[in-house]
């Protein structure tokens, strides 16, 4: 109710008159699919599945994975204090256990791997045959997932979400033509899975209410927004406003008037002609007759003569002069020029010319500015007269509704928003501003704000998306919009996801400018470039950091990826490539040679030093701390986003590092020192090595051999015995480590293409997506059509059973 009240004071209506009005604009209950979405045939289906009665309860986990816990784990694992914040001692029912499916897949991998229970402690270890049996147990009762062809799959179910601030500005860039970011003055979105465009994480705070009211206001006001021709007026300027060529030509009697004896000109420097059409020039001078001629003065207008005429009054008796022309819009220089001036040496009398005023009126049948864009892309339809101003309107209101809402618009939907109109034009608005008022009904309606996907019928069916919503998601996957004419029109006839046509739309669509909201808004996440944007390493051990050498860093990396997705480059090019994208600046910084200019340019990398994102100055500056590197925060942050196996978050009473300043020895030394507490070492083994790897890069990303004053060690040696000696042989061995990074990229895409986070049932979609991009040479194409065609992608499941 508030919301209606609110936006009907906006247009000065009582709370008892908005209230009906807003239900005339769009139902207070979302309509169904099968109302409001004509779809074609074989669009859109629902398969009923059948409800999974809960598996009857397993005497094994009380008998044996119970006091498995409790023997090896329970002693870290529990309370506040719990260690990796996993506490288990909640879990004393095998249901229990079930919902937690995460939490026992990474003790499967940890237990699997021999981390767990840390074999330097003093605890008990289990045999082998223990270890086998629990990671059976595991994986046959928790995490298995039967993906053969002929079982369905679990598509799972993404929550309805609201459009997050770079899809709002994106979508109203797309639907009403404006160059703004309305946006800007929203709440910060809330981040979960690693990105803020997550439907459970997506909160509506009373405030954004307000904020989007007063931004429809202001992009309605714009867009809608016809502009008239400019009206008639005269402006006049006396001879003290007037410049003069000579300046001995101007007079110091006192009516400060102008008097030439030899050629010149009086002019007003700058004139701003409102807009195109004919003008009236007017002037106010005499003359003096001498050698049988009266003086000439000519009107210049930009330097270039409208008419000359003849200045025949007497002194004293001034006239007012006349020319008439067409001219354009702008600020113009508008003179009067003497072009006769004659001496009569043997009377000693001059021909002399006097200027008053110059007086300029207009425009006369001004042309009328040209429309906006805006105007053009939303008034589809236009009255001729006011007895079609209602189909007009109604013309336009349907096809605005149809693209705000991403689906045809009911004619319920529709003959609501033309009420508004009329109701509207009854208190005296002209047709386009009359439009203001349904437009806006729309841009604050749930069926722009938020993307609706119906849920079947049946609550435990699996529904898939009709073509309106699956060109919806697509959009919003790629280009962070809405979709445009292309995929409505192939929605509107069923043949979206017909084969060849949706590689070529995502072929089409990757190469589409709007496909750069795909590195701004996945990768600028993926890679944390924007947490760049707000660091500030201390200058006194950097001082070549500024602001010029962080936006370089951002540029770099964007560049990059924009670069594989354009180009249809493999994804392997992340992990590794002989070439970057750098400018002087960051050139400079990297040490290569021969660049000039802040224009971004491709170059081979000299050496091996550098290559793919993990060596970008971006990324080791966004994982090191203020005044030193952080090998810690780079093995992390490459576990979790080329590895996918991130660590769990350290113990709370692990003391913190000394400054830089009291440090002794290199930061390495120091670390294996605190690695030596095997409470740490468990974690920091599979850390430390890969952060050390990168030790030869500075906290801002340079290039250095020392640290302390000692030489740099930059080997390493992963769990299992995998050695390592500086970043290019870091590379090495992860390129060796290839299908992690493909199952881990497949994963953050697919969680930034759905909206929500992934669960155990969704490994059989990422294997799929994993196996088809690989069979296309990991093309980045290959896998983005792998995870559109993928069954998370094109279905819905009404409510998840167990």
């Amino acid at each position: 109710m508030a919301l209606r009240s609110v936006l009907f004071a906006l247009v000065g209506m009582t709370a008892t008159a908005s209230t009906a009005v807003w239900a005339l604009a769009f139902n207070d209950k979302p309509t169904s699919a099968a109302a409001r979405v004509p779809v074609a045939d074989g669009a859109e289906s629902s398969v009923r599945a059948e409800p999974v009665p809960a598996p009857a309860e397993d005497p094994t986990f009380k008998t044996k994975v119970l006091p498995f816990i409790q023997k090896y784990c329970l002693d870290c694992h529990k309370g506040e204090k719990a260690k990796g914040g996993l506490a288990l001692e909640s879990y004393t029912s095998e249901a229990q256990a079930r919902k937690d499916r995460k939490n026992w897949s990474a003790m499967q991998h940890v237990i699997a791997s021999g981390e767990m229970p840390p074999a330097a402690s003093k605890k008990p270890q289990p045999t082998k045959d223990e270890k086998e049996f629990i990671l059976n147990w595991i994986e046959n009762s928790l995490t298995k997932v039967d993906c053969s062809p002929s079982t369905p799959k679990d598509p799972g179910r993404v929550t309805i979400r609201r459009l997050n601030r770079a899809e709002y500005n994106n979508t109203i860039r797309d639907l009403c033509g404006v160059d703004f970011k309305p946006a800007e003055e929203f709440p910060s979105d809330d981040v979960g899975y690693g990105f803020d465009n997550i439907g459970d994480v997506l909160s509506f705070q009373p405030i954004l209410l307000e904020k989007y009211l007063a931004a429809a206001e202001k992009i309605v006001t714009t867009a809608v927004n016809i502009p008239e021709a400019a009206k008639s007026g005269k402006q006049g300027f006396g001879a003290q406003n007037i410049l003069v060529i000579p300046r001995s030509a101007k007079t110091a009697d006192p009516a400060n008037k102008i008097t030439f004896k030899s050629e010149g000109s009086g002019f007003l420097e700058k004139f701003n002609f409102p807009a195109e059409g004919e003008y009236v020039i007017r002037f106010k001078a005499w003359g003096t007759k001498v050698g049988d001629a009266f003086p000439q003065a000519t009107v210049r207008v930009d330097g270039k003569d409208v008419k000359a005429l003849t200045v025949d009054a007497e002194q004293g008796k001034s006239q007012v002069y006349e020319v008439r022309g067409k001219f354009p819009a702008g600020e113009k220089r508008v003179a009067v020029a003497f072009t006769n001036a004659f001496e009569d040496k043997e009377n000693k009398k001059f021909r002399e010319m006097g200027l008053e005023r110059i007086e300029i009126e207009g425009p006369f049948n001004a042309v009328p500015p040209p429309e906006p864009a805006s105007v053009k892309l939303l008034l589809v339809a236009r009255p001729t007269s006011s007895a079609d101003a209602r189909a007009a309107a109604e013309k336009v209101l349907t096809n605005f509704a149809r693209r705000a809402y991403r689906r045809p618009a009911t004619p319920n939907e529709v003959a609501r928003l033309v009420q508004l109109f009329e109701i509207a034009t009854k208190q005296g608005e002209a047709f386009d501003k009359a439009l203001r008022l349904p437009m806006k009904a729309v841009l604050v309606s749930p069926h722009f704000l938020y993307r609706i996907e119906d849920d079947p019928k049946n609550p435990t069916d699996v529904r898939t998306i009709n073509d309106f919503e699956f060109a919806t998601r697509l959009s919003y996957f790629l280009w962070s919009s809405m979709p445009d004419e292309a995929l409505f029109e192939l929605a509107a006839q069923g043949e979206l996801r017909k084969p060849g046509t949706l590689e070529a739309q995502v072929k089409r669509m990757l190469k589409d400018p709007k496909a750069r909201a795909l590195s701004e808004n996945f990768a600028g996440q993926w890679l944390q470039l924007r947490n760049l944007k707000t660091l500030t390493p201390d200058k006194g051990y950097y001082p070549g950091w500024d602001d010029a050498l962080r936006n370089a860093m951002i540029k770099e990396a964007e560049t990059f990826f924009e670069f594989v997705v354009q180009n249809d480059r493999p994804i392997l090019d992340f992990l590794d490539a002989d070439y970057t994208f750098v400018n002087d600046k960051l050139a400079k910084h990297y040490g290569i040679t021969d660049v000039k200019g802040s224009e971004f340019r491709k170059v081979k990398l000299p050496d091996t030093r550098r290559g793919g994102i993990i060596t970008m100055a971006s990324t080791l500056t966004v994982t090191s701390n203020p005044t030193r590197t952080s090998p810690v925060k780079r093995g992390k942050w490459i576990l979790e986003n080329i590895l996918n196996t991130p660590p769990p978050p350290p113990a709370p009473d692990v003391p913190e590092l000394p400054p830089t300043g009291q440090l002794k020895g290199t930061l390495r030394q120091q670390m294996e020192q605190h690695r030596a507490d095997p409470k740490c070492a468990v974690c920091h083994n599979k850390l430390d090595p890969l952060g050390f790897g990168l030790e030869n890069f500075d906290g801002i990303g340079g290039w250095r051999t020392q640290d302390n004053k000692k030489d740099i060690d930059s080997t390493g040696e992963l769990p299992g015995g995998l050695k390592f000696n500086g970043p290019a042989d870091l590379r090495k061995v992860l390129l060796g480590k290839a299908d992690q990074f493909r199952n881990c990229f497949a994963e953050k895409l697919l969680t930034f293409g759905l909206g929500r986070g992934l669960e155990y049932y969704d490994k059989c979609a990422i294997d799929d997506i994993v196996k088809a991009s690989k069979t296309e040479g990991d093309k980045f194409s290959a896998l983005v059509l792998a995870v559109v065609k993928s069954d998370p992608f094109q279905k819905r499941k009404g409510k998840r059973t167990e």
